[in-house]
């Protein structure tokens, strides 16, 4: 008794699913084309009065409370319909955060879609932002 050509689709499917599994070689994180950028990096721009424009996601409640200076507020589930707001031009740099990466996600699917090309997640969000001691502003 050959158990072997019954084994086939089996291994084809233990397959597929590790390759789904398997995180990317170049080591960046999972969606399509997603660039990050490093609070240190981000903070350093700021400072150098380099930054780019920075988009909090996040509610208008939480972005009063503590927010990146120079941050503008648009929540993600508002971005769709304010994107006039984006005041950059498809191809500049555009820095995307939220508390911790959930809704900057589907932020920066918005604004591929809308035809911006340089759009970067904020490593750690902004849960890394002040656990790192950088500076925040509050209204």
């Amino acid at each position: 008794m050959n158990h072997l050509p019954n084994s086939w689709p089996m291994i084809a499917l233990l397959a597929v699913v590790l390759a789904a599994c398997t995180p990317p070689a170049d080591g960046s994180k999972p969606g399509a084309g997603q660039e990050i950028i490093s609070v240190e990096e981000l903070a350093e721009q700021i400072q150098l009065e380099r930054a780019p424009l920075i988009v909090d996601v996040r509610s208008e409640k939480e972005y009063a409370e503590a927010h990146i200076p120079g941050a503008v507020n648009i929540p993600y589930d508002q971005l769709g319909d304010r994107l006039s707001e984006i005041d950059a031009a498809k191809t500049d740099e555009i820095v995307v955060h939220c508390r911790s990466g959930y809704r900057a996600e589907i932020a920066e699917k918005v604004l591929r879609e809308a035809g911006y090309s340089n759009v970067r997640d904020l490593d750690g969000h902004m849960n890394a932002w002040q656990s790192g001691g950088h500076p925040i502003e509050r209204l």
